[in-house]
């Protein structure tokens, strides 16, 4: 009897490789490791599609507002935080209008990697546009933290 294989051109040991083809495993580890680079760039630089990871918020209080020449838009006074602004700081102010009053609130986003110079330009009040759905009208502009009117300071701009 012959020392070779039962069938001509196959081993005798040779079976069906079992586990995950090989191209499926790189298409897995080339995924996360770009999911990790996704969210590594998010957090530490604040780029990308996740750059929320990498900003701080400060709440701000609202403790002013003035109409403008448009009747859609209106300019809240902010105090600035104690830490004061960068340059790249943003400073946000949103409305949510109800029937008879707006809600305002403002916050200002930074980086958390910035080590800026800080900077307090203009004081330690700062105005910002905010734009309405509607007219301001006879409507009370109130604040979202603790629900207390904003004062009207002077005339349209």
């Amino acid at each position: 009897m012959g020392n070779g294989p039962l069938i001509p051109g196959m081993h005798e040991f040779d079976r069906p490789r079992s586990g995950w083809p090989r191209w499926l495993t790189w298409i897995v580890v080339g995924s996360g490791v770009i999911l990790a680079v996704i969210v590594l760039a998010g957090f530490a630089g604040g780029v990308g599609p996740l750059r929320a990871l990498g900003q701080t918020t400060v709440v701000l209080d609202a403790v002013g507002y003035r109409p403008t020449a448009d009747d859609t838009v209106i300019q809240v006074a902010v105090t600035l935080p104690p830490s004061g602004l960068c340059r790249d700081d943003e400073i946000r102010a949103i409305a949510f209008e109800r029937s008879n009053r707006i809600e305002v609130d403002t916050d200002v986003t930074r980086s958390r990697s910035s080590s800026c110079p800080v900077t307090s330009i203009g004081g330690d009040v700062r105005w910002v546009d905010v734009q309405l759905d509607n007219p301001l009208g006879t409507r009370t502009v109130i604040r979202t933290t603790d629900r207390g009117p904003v004062p009207l300071v002077g005339g349209a701009v």
